[in-house]
């Protein structure tokens, strides 16, 4: 797991599943990894070796959509230049989930109050044009 995600993981785990969260929200299936290139590279021999004795299907929602793809590409290929291309994807596609999960956190609390002020607008009731204009006039001749 990445160092950012464990770190998180241990110091709040519902802030863990929201940054989750956001990150699957935001992710087309090109960037969000939550395992190393080392992980995943581990994960594919042992698939490799046992691969009659596991079923796919219910590996699949363990893993990110890039991690589920990437895995899948490290499972075709022995090519040492593949290998080493897969490696560098990963790390920018590591580089690139972290760089996400901070500018998340730091703007959390700002999300957060912009959210409070959002319900506190919500719960006032607007009078329309019309009818603050129709109470003015009726002020007039009271």
């Amino acid at each position: 797991m990445l160092k950012i995600f464990s770190d998180l993981k241990r110091a709040d785990d519902q802030l863990f599943n929201d940054v989750i969260k956001a990150c699957k929200a935001e992710d087309d299936g090109t960037w969000f990894v939550t395992k190393t290139y080392g992980e995943l590279r581990q994960a594919a021999e042992f698939i490799s070796h046992h691969s009659w004795e596991i079923d796919m299907a219910k590996l699949q929602p363990r893993f990110t959509a890039y991690e589920w793809t990437m895995l899948n590409s490290l499972l075709q290929t022995n090519k040492p230049a593949k290998l080493e291309a897969r490696e560098q994807q990963c790390k920018t596609a590591a580089q690139r989930t972290e760089r996400f999960v901070k500018h998340w956190l730091d703007t959390n609390d700002l999300r957060k109050q912009i959210a409070e002020m959002q319900t506190q607008v919500q719960r006032r009731k607007l009078k329309s044009d019309m009818q603050e204009g129709w109470d003015k006039l009726q002020k007039i001749f009271n």
